[in-house]
């Protein structure tokens, strides 16, 4: 993939700074291979701290004055031994960054400029050792720890969304390749007429960068959000949904499989339909007028889909968010394991991908408070259904949701989830369980008080819930989560 199509343009665009940067380094013709990887490490490292796009070594332009005078380099021809100088740098640059060594020709005089996208994880070494730039020297990044602080600091802001998916395109290429009607109808705005405020709109969301060339770069953000296909971008070209049907309880027999090619925000409407198509539905007879109402709920299937989207981890390599449908259940999958206790996800709300959860919020794609999984659970003890599962393994996170049981045909385990599950949102409303309450979950009379009784028991020994008073009797009694503090 080429960072730039366009080198002169680049070279004057760089000169325009009128004098070198902590990310921009001039040179005439020094080309020692080692000290060409001091500089990227150094100079990438710089980049991220100052949070650009991109570092730059460029050749043929005289030091303080900025002129152009020329170079004998060329970089595509530089060896180190008798291996390619390209290959050699890329195994000597640790992690694996995007450069490209563009060698050209300007009025008569050669230049050269390594462009180079740094890193969005950690610090970028060259032969195992971090550099950085202290004016207008190369040190090792150990020896200054606020540096290294501050480095590592900014590595992890640096996030997958603000990474380039394709670089340099024109407004042609994004139009063609970017959903603009969907955004906007999303965004309930009406779209412009001129491409330059559709631009400008997309450059402030953070779907675009101006790549200072005359072009744009697309951002994984608006590439994972707005493809009209996602094959057009080889950064997320994995991350598509795949959507599995098996037409028993397990994966002896699939009914097919459906893999999305289009971004979230574009494809998300679309996906929720299809999926709540292939779930089944039951017919009911309300006032006497027979009717088919589905078993799981949308707003908590989209809000379990919609979660695996924005948590999980894009760094991942070779797997994307899977949606399994059986019989009994539905299995929703995303790279990266939870970011929060298990036990605490429904109140608490972190992400890696703070960016993207924003955007499908503002989007109307996903509720605003928590992760929607809250929203989630209340629609499924509205229909009285199993409390749903979480599952955690080292790279991926598994949510499931039970179609019907009744009250017996629960096991021991699904009993005690779901009444720690109905404790966490009666809390979260600011409100106490009770076996009231509980009864009223499982859908039991009051004459069933004592089967929910043992349940309640059955939680506070396995440290699932908590009496709201030590020292309440047992009639109306009142309980809380166990993190929760009592007096």
């Amino acid at each position: 993939m080429s960072i730039t199509n366009d080198p002169c343009n680049l070279l004057n665009r760089l000169l325009k700074e009128k004098r070198e940067t902590a990310w921009i380094e001039f040179k005439e013709n020094n080309v020692k291979p080692e000290m060409i990887g001091q500089w990227i490490s150094a100079c990438a490292n710089a980049a991220i701290l100052e949070g650009k796009t991109r570092a730059f070594l460029v050749y043929g332009i005289e030091d303080v004055t900025l002129k152009k005078v020329g170079t004998d380099v060329r970089l595509n021809d530089l060896k180190k031994g008798n291996e390619n100088f390209t290959n050699w740098i890329n195994r000597m640059i640790n992690p694996n960054l995007m450069m490209e060594f563009l060698d050209f020709e300007e009025n008569g005089k050669y230049f050269s400029i390594l462009c180079i996208e740094p890193s969005y994880d950690r610090p970028v070494k060259f032969e195992n050792t971090e550099y950085i730039r202290i004016g207008e020297n190369i040190k090792k990044l150990k020896d200054f720890p606020p540096y290294e602080r501050s480095l590592w600091m900014a590595t992890n802001r640096r996030k997958f969304e603000d990474a380039i998916a394709l670089p340099h395109q024109t407004v042609d290429d994004i139009i063609e390749k970017i959903d603009i009607d969907t955004f906007y109808k999303l965004s309930n705005e009406q779209k412009p007429n001129d491409d330059n405020e559709i631009i400008r709109r997309l450059l402030l969301d953070g779907f675009l960068i101006d790549d200072m060339e005359g072009g744009y770069d697309i951002t994984n953000l608006g590439a994972v959000l707005l493809a009209k296909s996602i094959k057009h971008f080889p950064s997320i070209e994995t991350k598509s949904i795949r959507v599995i049907k098996y037409s028993g309880i397990n994966k002896s027999k699939s009914d097919g499989e459906t893999v999305g090619d289009k971004g979230y925000a574009v494809g998300f409407s679309g996906l929720l339909e299809y999926v709540m198509k292939l779930l089944p539905s039951e017919e009911v007879y309300r006032k006497g007028i027979r009717s088919m109402v589905m078993v799981y709920p949308e707003t908590a299937v989209r809000e379990i889909i919609a979660n695996a989207l924005i948590h999980q981890d894009f760094t991942v390599a070779g797997t994307s968010p899977v949606i399994e449908i059986y019989s009994n259940r539905i299995e929703v999958t995303n790279p990266g394991n939870s970011l929060i206790d298990l036990d605490r996800i429904i109140d608490e709300r972190q992400s890696r991908n703070e960016k993207l959860a924003s955007k499908m919020r503002l989007l109307g794609l996903c509720e605003e408070r928590g992760g929607g999984l809250d929203k989630a659970l209340i629609e499924i003890e509205k229909l009285k259904l199993p409390a749903f599962k979480f599952e955690a393994s080292e790279n991926s996170m598994r949510v499931i949701l039970f179609g019907p049981k009744d009250f017996k045909e629960l096991s021991k385990q699904e009993r005690i989830r779901a009444c720690f599950f109905h404790c966490i949102l009666k809390w979260i409303d600011q409100d106490y369980m009770s076996n009231s309450s509980l009864r009223e979950r499982f859908s039991l009379e009051k004459e069933e008080y004592q089967s929910v009784s043992t349940v309640i028991s059955e939680a506070i020994s396995k440290n699932r819930i908590k009496p709201a008073d030590p020292d309440q009797g047992n009639r109306y009694a009142k309980y809380v989560p166990p993190w929760v503090k009592v007096d």
